[in-house]
């Protein structure tokens, strides 16, 4: 009886665990391994000038940090634990293999131009998040201004050319509101 050639068992991969609050990865930082989250909650969030936008939270059985294995060596976001987490990590070695490994040239060229147009869709998110959180910031320094205080002799006057100006934000908040 001769015995059939044994498979080689998959490559052990390693787990973390890191607590609540605990960075994962930092935006520009190295890109060494993707992370799947066995269990907990990750934010993914990305940094432009001196904000900090959230743009994603991850669960059990999602995958995170691959952006930057497969389009360059640098990451483009930061990920935070927003519980205890325990993730498996995937090296780049690994993703390159599993990617390498689809014989359909299509569909390899399929997954880089998926990568290519999320990656692009990002930036486009960010820089709407920026304009708006610019905007709030600006929003918010006229609220302070105003809560500096308005000479009484001009209060009315303030009143009656600020009005119509409030009343245009407000209907364009109702426009735009969800």
């Amino acid at each position: 009886m001769s015995k059939s050639p044994k498979k080689s068992a998959p490559p052990v991969l390693s787990r973390e665990v890191f607590y609540k609050g605990q960075k994962i990865v930092e935006q520009d930082s190295t890109a060494y391994r993707a992370y799947y989250i066995e269990t907990g909650e990750v934010e993914i969030s990305v940094r432009e000038g001196k904000h900090e936008i959230p743009v994603s939270k991850l669960g059990p059985g999602e995958i995170f940090g691959e952006m930057g294995l497969l389009v360059g060596n640098q990451r483009y976001a930061t990920a935070t634990a927003l519980s205890e987490c325990t993730l498996t990590l995937i090296s780049k070695d690994v993703l390159e293999n599993k990617i390498g490994a689809i014989e359909d040239k299509a569909i390899r060229a399929i997954i880089n131009v998926l990568i290519t147009r999320l990656r692009e869709s990002n930036i486009g998110q960010l820089h709407h998040y920026k304009n708006f959180a610019d905007f709030q910031e600006r929003l918010a320094g006229l609220l302070d201004k105003a809560n500096q205080g308005i000479d009484k002799d001009k209060k009315d006057a303030f009143r009656d050319e600020a009005a119509p100006l409030l009343d245009q934000l407000e209907s364009l908040l109702d426009k735009y509101h969800r």
